[in-house]
């Protein structure tokens, strides 16, 4: 009798440790795949993410190049135009006469770097208004553009306006114009500099184009 129940208390015992080791099996088994799953998930979003990234990055880049490509195409043209009217000047004054050793740069007295430079507006009237010092009270020459009547004459093109002037939108450029003679009554030197700033920095920007002009007056 007491040998059937050692017997059958024993087989319990074996019953109880089997099940609870198949119990501990399961839940580690069970607790890894789980963690598995975790890793997985984290790898997943990361790599999700970097697809995401990268593009926007790229494309944000893309961007700030081609605002940056079309801010110096502007100011190219900007400092290409101030030459072109300083051309026009001298030409202006040898056609009519006022040229000659002393009288070829007249009107542009105002561009020496000793009196810091001037700015050029070809849509101010009178005339003798198109020729201005870049001071202070101007900008240092800052440029507003004709964004009004899409029907003027004057729209798109850019000049010195001071604030509130109707129909005119400040721009982001100014430029300046030195003029500088290198042998008197012969040769000269137009500097023009173009800055503007861009960027959501607001990093000032820099553009200058020199040219030589000669006097080809012959009284």
């Amino acid at each position: 009798m007491n040998t059937e129940l050692r017997i059958k208390e024993w087989k319990l015992q074996n019953m109880k440790f089997s099940w609870f080791s198949h119990t501990s099996y399961f839940i580690l088994h069970t607790s890894s795949r789980r963690g598995f799953t975790i890793i997985e998930t984290l790898v997943a979003i990361s790599i999700l993410l970097l697809l995401i990234v990268a593009p926007l990055t790229l494309a944000e880049k893309s961007l700030a190049s081609a605002e940056t490509a079309r801010y110096e195409i502007t100011a190219f043209y900007l400092a290409q135009e101030a030459i072109e009217y300083i051309r026009n000047v001298r030409d202006s004054n040898a056609l009519s006469g006022q040229g000659g050793q002393n009288n070829w740069l007249q009107g542009l007295s105002q561009c020496a770097p000793a009196l810091g430079g001037c700015g050029v507006d070809s849509t101010a009237t009178p005339q003798s208004a198109q020729i201005v010092r870049c001071t202070s009270s101007n900008g240092q020459c800052r440029l507003w553009q004709s964004t009004g009547n899409p029907s003027s004459p004057l729209y798109g093109l850019f000049g010195h306006r001071t604030s509130g002037s109707q129909g005119w939108t400040e721009t982001v450029f100014a430029r300046k114009i030195e003029i500088t003679e290198i042998a008197p009554g012969v040769e000269a030197e137009v500097k023009v500099a173009v800055t503007w700033t861009a960027g959501s920095l607001r990093t000032s920007r820099v553009l200058t184009v020199k040219e030589n002009i000669f006097s080809w007056y012959e009284p």
